[in-house]
């Protein structure tokens, strides 16, 4: 291997565990991707092969409407995508490979994208392909160099394997992170985890308390989360799609049994594209029993420690047990802002963890 492109390899993968390790992020991982290219566009994005659709997770040097344009688009007419959808996981591959540069002319995505946003061919690795969805690393760009093009197709496979072990990892870490269900039940709230169609993929043992008095909702025997509220049930699926609504903020919906009232707050809590797509999107139902009444955070605490109104939702979503990437999803601010407000909380009370910080504002 060429010493530069050894070089590339390695700054690369560095970039690869440290955005894994939240040292870095994806974005500078794709912009120092992008860098490789003439007049590069590098995007993260998946494909679902039977529905014919998908979209740029991520991306570098595309601008909002390049974006738009696929995602509504030019993702159902991208021709490369039924050889992608084929190919071998893992194999950096150049665009001639899935289509004949002298076909690719011809086509329509061709010439209103790829011509629209500067650019003639591509590279690509398919990283990972469950059922009929692949996840894919591409590179859009205005060289039709073969020879230059393979040189970068070979760089792709050789970083694919890192990849997707990144992948893997978050994948585990995901599915055996307990955290949120514990510090669910210890404040007494209920948490169901739905995935795509309504799915239950997980819940608290406050919630299979719940559902056993009759908190609005149960459990099918296909596993799906059922309800007798049909609002309920339209905004649940809405949020459990790849695709929801633009405007798909919290929804709320109270119920009553012969026991006691609940409400129930409706969540998409998707923290980043690639839990998506390893995991499918992610709903969260929060339960939470109305008949028992709790005193507002700050009620608890001495007036030299009370918390800004900033601070007071952050601890209100952390102490009701969402991660920080979660909770800054919720709250429409960026994860390094809900970081800081949750760094000044942890200040303000004394305190270095969650679970802490739960116990704090506990009466």
């Amino acid at each position: 291997m060429p010493a530069t492109t050894h070089a590339n390899l390695e700054s690369l993968t560095d970039l690869v565990y440290g955005a894994l390790f939240g040292e870095t992020d994806w974005q500078d991982f794709l912009d120092t991707l992008n860098t490789r290219m003439p007049d590069a566009k590098t995007t993260l994005f998946y494909h679902d092969s039977v529905a014919g659709a998908g979209a740029f997770s991520l991306s570098s040097g595309l601008d909002d409407t390049g974006l738009e344009g696929y995602n509504r688009y030019y993702c159902t007419i991208n021709p490369w995508m039924p050889k992608a959808a084929v190919r071998p996981v893992g194999l950096g591959v150049i665009a001639d490979q899935m289509l004949p540069h002298a076909e690719l002319v011809k086509t329509e995505f061709y010439n209103d994208f790829l011509r629209s946003i500067g650019c003639r061919s591509s590279v690509g690795v398919t990283i990972l392909r469950e059922k009929n969805r692949s996840f894919n690393l591409s590179t859009l760009t205005t060289s039709t160099d073969t020879g230059f093009n393979r040189i970068n197709a070979d760089l792709l496979t050789r970083l694919a394997p890192h990849l997707q072990r990144a992948f893997d990892f978050m994948r585990r870490d995901k599915a055996d992170n307990e955290t949120g269900r514990s510090l669910f039940d210890a404040i007494g709230v209920g948490l169901i985890y739905i995935s795509e169609g309504r799915h239950v993929r997980s819940m608290n043992l406050a919630a299979e308390r719940m559902l056993a008095v009759d908190a609005g909702l149960s459990i099918a025997p296909t596993g799906r989360l059922i309800s007798s509220d049909r609002n309920f049930l339209e905004h649940l699926s809405s949020f459990s799609r790849y695709r929801p609504p633009a405007a798909a903020g919290p929804y709320i919906a109270k119920f009553s049994s012969s026991c006691a009232s609940f409400k129930c707050t409706l969540v998409r809590l998707t923290s980043d594209f690639m839990t998506e797509f390893l995991q499918g999107p992610t709903a969260a139902v929060v339960i939470e029993q109305v008949a028992v009444a709790r005193p507002e955070l700050n009620d608890r605490l001495p007036a030299k420690l009370q918390l800004t109104a900033a601070e007071l939702r952050i601890a209100s979503s952390i102490a009701a047990g969402l991660s920080p990437r979660e909770t800054a999803k919720l709250h429409s601010i960026s994860y390094e802002t809900a970081r800081t407000h949750l760094k000044n909380i942890y200040s303000k009370l004394g305190v270095n963890s969650q679970v802490a910080l739960v116990r704090r504002l506990m009466p």
